[in-house]
């Protein structure tokens, strides 16, 4: 653990430079606050003991400023060491003040015990932020094929065309759904189903650019928002993605190869009206992609709203 102290006294300094340095932590000495917020701003450390036993407001400010500055990211865990009967300003809040304090005279059986209470919270801190981000990432993307899942499509749709309505930008959706998915499914199973899903997943993501919005909007139905791309951007798009994915073999135990075959439908709009809604674009995209299935010399349709 990266560990900064800011303290004037020698002998603590000593006492505390052996009990951190026994613990395998780095240690960084400081005797000012100012170069102190130099260092937590630009250093990214995590663990901060402060003497405030000679410096009791330059300390406090010090405290108040690691909590309410926006630019740090993740919990700063501080120790003040304090003398016997000293203000109560530090006195563990929440949000706010310290986490932790100790009073002087220093004990490095103390200091030690303190040190490694900090670190096992800062521990347990991040083991909570990973298990939110996953749970984040669980409630926003399709858990097959790594694309966002209909909820969070539909969400940052709605973001992606206020953008091209704030850029007078046109906007196309792309609609696509593996027409022969049931077919396969039917005679080789489910799980060559789920890897047909997991392989056009993959080539749509891999023909478009990498902030595209993409999604599954559910069963072997997919879906891309594309601000700024008028019709014929957008039939770019659909040919590149059919061609990977007429140019990807995949082979079945048999020696036979399967075919993908898809239907894709384009609604487009060169400008984006006031009050335009995303639904309009998604329902006409699918309904477009519906109608190709109609037309025996295309698998694409587009509709102009």
């Amino acid at each position: 653990m990266k560990i900064l102290v800011i303290s004037e006294n020698s002998e603590e300094i000593t006492t505390m430079q052996q009990v951190l340095v026994q613990g395998d932590h780095k240690v960084t000495f400081v005797e000012e606050t100012e170069m102190a917020w130099k260092l937590i701003t630009e250093n990214e450390f995590r663990f901060v003991i402060a003497d405030a036993s000679e410096k009791e407001q330059s300390i406090h400010k010090l405290v108040q400023k690691i909590r309410s500055d926006p630019n740090i990211t993740g919990h700063i865990y501080v120790l003040v060491l304090l003398n016997q009967g000293q203000s109560e300003d530090f006195v563990p809040n929440t949000g706010t003040g310290a986490d932790d304090y100790l009073s002087k005279p220093l004990s490095p059986r103390n200091l030690k015990t303190r040190v490694s209470v900090g670190v096992r919270i800062l521990s347990m801190s991040d083991t909570l932020s990973q298990a939110h981000d996953q749970l984040e990432n669980l409630a926003m993307y399709d858990n097959l094929t790594g694309l966002m899942n209909r909820q969070a499509f539909y969400r940052v749709s709605r973001g992606e065309l206020d953008r091209a309505r704030r850029d007078s930008q046109g906007t196309s959706v792309i609609a696509i759904e593996i027409d022969n998915i049931n077919a396969i499914n039917d005679e080789h199973g489910h799980i060559i189903g789920d890897e047909v899903l997991q392989i056009v997943a993959h080539i749509i993501r891999e023909k478009c650019r990498p902030y595209d919005c993409i999604g599954r909007w559910g069963g072997a139905q997919f879906a891309m928002t594309l601000p700024g791309f008028v019709s014929t951007d957008a039939e770019k798009i659909v040919n590149r993605i059919l061609s990977g994915v007429q140019a990807k073999e995949i082979s079945l135990e048999s020696g036979d190869t399967l075919e993908i075959s898809l239907n894709f439908g384009i609604a487009s709009s060169q400008k984006i009206d006031a009050n335009a809604e995303i639904d309009p674009f998604i329902q006409s995209a699918i309904l477009a992609m519906n109608n190709s299935k109609l037309n025996d010399k295309d698998n694409m349709s587009v509709v102009f709203i």
